[in-house]
């Protein structure tokens, strides 16, 4: 996930959640013979996040993994994942791997949470890290819920990604990246959350 993103107040920086910035801390399991360890306190922030938290509605995560068409053995990757509910809904749901980052501490630990009252530690993974920084290369969809501009900001990462590789963003399309395919979904409250979805090698298009 996800975010309804929006500038920080005047005086901070804006640059990645993405839905972000590394310390491994996914929680242990519980393989019913010894008590699990609790998972590594995160680390301080290393920068301020790009966008503010917002959730992305249940039922817009769900249309977002339906456009992502995800298949066995497909590895998702959540750039922001605010409280991990994309990760999350991708390993019960359809049963892939899936790694959130994060580079708000309170993030992370509602992240960590929701993984362990999901039970899904052996296919889930949160890592406070800048997605900026971080090597995508093992994924093969990704999701998003940032800015246009951050997106933009990704392109030279994403278009990286194996051929075939599924991009899907919420609310925020990527200049100078035609989508293959734009959605509308009902808002609760009367309006419309726009999705869009892109395949590596995208389709360029003017900025």
């Amino acid at each position: 996930m996800r975010h309804r993103p929006k500038m920080w107040l005047a005086g901070l920086a804006g640059s990645c959640v993405i839905l972000t910035s590394g310390v491994l801390s996914a929680p242990a399991q519980d393989t019913g013979t010894q008590t699990p360890e609790a998972p590594a306190a995160p680390a301080k922030p290393s920068k301020v996040p790009d966008v503010i938290f917002v959730p992305t509605p249940q039922h817009v995560v769900d249309k977002m993994l339906e456009l992502a068409e995800i298949k066995k053995g497909d590895v998702l990757y959540d750039l922001g994942c605010g409280d991990g509910r994309i990760v999350v809904t991708a390993a019960k749901k359809y049963g892939v791997k899936a790694v959130g980052f994060d580079v708000d501490p309170q993030r992370i630990r509602e992240s960590q949470e929701r993984v362990r009252q999901n039970g899904v530690g052996d296919l889930v993974t949160i890592k406070q890290q800048d997605i900026f920084e971080t090597d995508l290369s093992e994924a093969n969809v990704v999701t998003l819920y940032l800015l246009s501009s951050l997106n933009a900001k990704l392109k030279p990462q994403l278009e990286k990604l194996k051929p075939g590789s599924r991009i899907v963003s919420h609310s925020f399309a990527m200049r100078g990246a035609k989508p293959n395919k734009v959605v509308k979904v009902k808002s609760d409250y009367g309006g419309e959350h726009t999705i869009y979805q892109w395949v590596v090698p995208w389709e360029k298009e003017e900025e």
